[in-house]
């Protein structure tokens, strides 16, 4: 599609050219980006967040954090800035289709003041090397973006997703088991997924989901992953500053 294209160009701009950590976070109504390219722009490129999903807790934390983004956005109904669990600033900009918010773009990488507890949290909670969080988190960027100007660049990305809600001609209306396996897969690809774990939590045999899964996908469950990590990477080798051992790890 060609909107999905333009799209991918500007975020690859205001990554590469104005340097802002910009990341889609789509909810469950959400097909544009869940089932499209742009689903590789859901990951943070900095090593801090690298290092917290790098544990299957602290991703999970992640995904609970984007929720609660989601209950504030809609209660607020336009954007704001905040402080992820992990201490990482961010700017949130709201996503909608037809007036209801299903999403949000998240530019991030930033220091807060209101590190130390949330590191220190992370320590004695999940068992984090606090040597090598400090380390990554003084990578960040100071939270001093120009709200004029970053407004500027990122609410026109927040029209040409809509304006694509509106154009999509197609994407299914109801999610069948491969369909949300694939969503599973995509938001959690960063993690050590197996079949078993697959299986375990859809509730499918393993002969069945690598069945269905290679029929429907075109792939094998393995191939796609690798996919996916690849697709990733070289993202993070282009844009993001990192050397080839931190986008290993």
């Amino acid at each position: 599609m060609k909107n999905i294209e333009a799209i991918e160009k500007y975020i690859v701009y205001l990554i590469g050219e104005c340097g802002l950590s910009v990341t889609l976070h789509p909810m469950e109504k959400d097909t544009l980006i869940t089932f499209s390219s742009l689903m590789r722009f859901n990951t943070h490129d900095n090593l801090y967040c690298a290092l917290v999903k790098s544990k299957k807790c602290g991703h999970e934390r992640c995904l609970l954090g984007q929720r609660r983004v989601l209950y504030k956005i809609r209660e607020l109904g336009e954007p704001f800035e905040g402080v992820c669990h992990a201490g990482v600033g961010e700017y949130v900009y709201p996503l909608k289709n037809e007036n209801e918010i299903i999403g949000f773009i998240s530019v991030s990488g930033y220091s807060s003041a209101k590190r130390e507890g949330r590191i220190d949290r992370l320590v004695s909670e999940f068992g984090y090397g606090k040597s090598a969080l400090d380390k990554a988190y003084s990578l960040l960027k100071p939270m001093k973006e120009n709200r004029s100007r970053l407004d500027t660049l990122i609410l026109p990305l927040c029209q040409m997703l809509e304006l694509a809600y509106i154009k999509e001609e197609a994407g299914p209306s109801e999610e069948n088991l491969i369909t949300r396996i694939v969503r599973y897969v995509k938001q959690n690809y960063n993690t050590s997924l197996t079949v078993n774990d697959i299986c375990k939590a859809f509730g499918c045999s393993r002969s069945y989901f690598s069945h269905t899964f290679k029929s429907e996908v075109g792939k094998s469950f393995r191939e796609y992953l690798i996919d996916l990590r690849l697709e990733n990477a070289k993202r993070l080798l282009a844009l993001s500053g990192l050397n080839v051992t931190e986008i290993a790890f």
